[in-house]
């Protein structure tokens, strides 16, 4: 499964932030004066900013950092480096870095899927291509990295040599949205849905009445065939993992998913759910709503804001509203939401000088500091915001450096707790709702070592299954017991019982 965690973290709570006029927890590891001393060299405690690096990262997201972009100008002058972001969307991110690794122009700092990319840093860690985060907290006394790496709930992304792994954080809940053209529901004397089935008979009575046109898509998902699968959790009441019978079973193989499969069949099969939801990628799919192909869009909450300020601009009259809850299935809500811990960032240092290495990682820190996090989730004070009575105030830089509910691109390799949680209106609303309903991960003890044995063979099974089955290559109720076993031949069954036995030492 393309888009699901494997590991289940504890939640935890939001760290607090202390207010932006704090002292750098890092400063001290630093030459402060930077170029005005290039005889203080790295390895001795201070990390010598004399000579100017270029610093590659690469990163997923839904849009581009402006050439200008204030944040990076600031990084850049503070740290005496140019760091150039490369930005693509989250669906094409692995395939691009399995191929800058395979033709060996890896980025210097990336992060990577759990759920499908876990193989990438454990065969780098190997080769020894890897950062030791602990090794260089501790030379250079870097003091926001060392807070983050202790951080509560952090232990499975340790090694017994070290720390080459920092997941970064959001808050437990980063909920989608389901967007609606409330506009088509009011033309056709219809109210919100709150079931599935209700759901299913708004998209049929958008398709039928041709409310985008001869080419109607009553609903797209942002993020693709893994948003559009999610909806799982209303018929499974499930998160990754559940209990059958007092024991622990995978999602995807539960009876109440074979349900939801044949539901997921119906829509596909009469045409309410985008017939590219399988091939298309992010662009494509908000573009046919924007365009007013589409009624209802899932995307991940940080996209709203620019999707309703592109709808206005093609459409001054079209109306939008959010579905929240999201329609229930036979199992009760469908929101799910995340572990707070998530997609790790890795360092490269194979083939990388000292001076360079002991830079990035001084960003590092910093970028993993409070005041570094709040930057990164806010912006910069006199320049993103300004504070007028105890609040703060944006300015046009906000609007075009920091993404909403996400923060500045580069919070997502961090720490962007604070930005997602920072929103206002139906979007608050969605999350404080999802905060009490939401469905999140069960915490199950499962190691790194068996989810990269297993992981990879388990995942190319089952989307191997799932496409038949939506598209209705195989039918469902003939071939169900087929696709359980081969799941559990592909891995499936070795490592459900190895959460089984693991979570069993954890007391859990």
């Amino acid at each position: 499964m393309i888009v699901r965690k494997m590991t289940a973290l504890t939640l935890i709570p939001v760290l607090a932030i202390s207010l932006f006029g704090c002292s750098n927890n890092s400063a001290s590891s630093l030459d402060s004066t930077g170029t005005k001393n290039p005889d203080s060299a790295a390895g001795t405690g201070k990390i010598s900013l004399a000579k100017k690096y270029d610093i590659k990262w690469f990163q997923w997201g839904p849009r581009d950092i402006q050439p200008d972009d204030a944040i990076i100008k600031y990084l850049n002058e503070k740290f005496n480096v140019n760091i150039k972001v490369e930005r693509i969307l989250a669906k094409e991110y692995q395939k691009n870095l399995e191929l800058k690794i395979a033709a060996g122009d890896m980025p210097d700092v990336f992060r990577y899927s759990l759920s499908s990319g876990a193989h990438i840093y454990s065969q780098l860690k190997e080769d020894g291509f890897l950062m030791n985060f602990t090794e260089y907290a501790d030379k250079y006394d870097l003091k926001g990295l060392k807070s983050y790496i202790d951080r509560p709930g952090t232990e499975e992304f340790r090694e017994e040599n070290g720390v080459f792994q920092l997941p970064s954080r959001k808050a437990s809940v980063v909920p989608n949205v389901m967007v609606i053209r409330q506009d088509w529901l009011d033309q056709l004397g219809l109210k919100k849905p709150t079931t599935m089935d209700e759901f299913k008979a708004v998209l049929k009575a958008f398709k039928d009445n041709k409310m985008g046109g001869a080419n109607t898509v009553p609903v797209t998902f942002a993020l693709g065939y893994g948003a559009f699968l999610g909806l799982s959790t209303g018929f499974t009441g499930a998160n990754n993992w559940g209990k059958v019978d007092g024991k622990w079973s995978y999602e995807t193989v539960m009876p109440q998913y074979k349900s939801f499969l044949q539901f997921a069949r119906e829509l596909y099969g009469e045409g309410l759910i985008d017939r590219e939801v399988f091939t298309s990628n992010e662009a494509q799919a908000k573009s046919k709503f924007i365009t007013g192909s589409a009624g209802v869009i899932v995307a991940p909450t940080e996209r709203y804001v620019a999707i309703e300020k592109d709808l206005a601009e093609s459409n001054k009259n079209a109306k939008l509203s959010l579905l929240i809850p999201m329609p229930k299935g036979p199992a009760g809500d469908t929101g799910r939401v995340d572990a707070s811990n998530t997609e790790p960032i890795v360092v490269i240092k194979k083939d990388r000088d000292e001076d360079f290495l002991a830079r990035v990682a001084a960003i590092i820190d910093y970028t993993h500091s409070e005041e570094g996090i709040k930057i990164l989730n806010y912006g910069i004070e006199g320049v993103h915001y300004k504070m007028e009575n105890g609040k703060m105030v944006r300015t046009a830089l906000y609007e075009r450096d920091i993404i909403p509910s996400l923060g500045h691109l580069t919070a997502m390799t961090s720490d962007y707790s604070l930005a997602a949680q920072d929103v206002e209106g139906a979007l608050k609303e969605n999350v404080e709702y999802s905060l009490k309903s939401g469905i999140a991960p069960p915490f199950t003890a499962l190691t790194y070592g068996t989810s990269k044995d297993l992981v990879p063979s388990i995942d190319k099974k089952y989307n191997e299954w799932i496409i038949n089955f939506v598209t209705g290559a195989k039918d469902i109720n003939a071939n169900w017991d087929q696709y359980v076993k081969e799941m559990n031949d592909a891995g499936l069954s070795k490592l459900t019982a190895a959460v089984e036995q693991n979570t069993k030492k954890w007391g859990k």
